[in-house]
């Protein structure tokens, strides 16, 4: 009976009555909500900041709402569809906030973080090798 009562949100069939799943740490959010609780607390405080504090100051507030780094860490590395992290949009803000200190352009945009950070994991991205492995270009002689 449960089998055929279901609704779709999302694209996602869901049974009438079940909680929805956050879309940061996937845990419930509730019948009708898409962020649970303490994610919605990570969110409002990074919004909060507007971007104008550094990575110090928003570990501060995090503190003082009394999330966990867990819950943080859940939050700030969440794949939503195609777009970048958030951790992404805070390292992009404060890379053109130094940049533009020291009189550069800031131009780092999240999207330019995010590929970075992808070519970065093993094994991803042009110029890798593994280890034990001799560089290409690189002799011994």
């Amino acid at each position: 009976m449960a089998n055929a009562r279901f609704m779709c949100f999302l694209g996602r069939k869901q049974p009438i009555g079940s909680p929805m799943r956050c879309n940061y740490c996937r845990k419930r959010a509730g019948l009708i909500r898409r962020v649970c609780a303490p994610c919605a607390k990570v969110i409002t405080v990074v919004e909060r900041s507007g971007g104008e504090i550094g990575i110090a100051g928003l570990v501060d507030l995090f503190i003082a709402e009394g999330l966990e780094r867990e819950q943080v860490d859940a939050v700030l590395d969440a794949k939503i569809g195609t777009h970048p992290t958030i951790r992404d949009r805070l390292t992009s803000n404060l890379t053109n906030a130094l940049m533009q200190g020291l009189g550069m352009p800031g131009r780092q945009t999240p999207e330019d973080v995010r590929r970075v950070r992808e070519a970065m994991k093993p094994g991803a991205g042009a110029g890798t090798w593994s280890s034990g492995e001799t560089p290409p270009g690189f002799s011994h002689g």
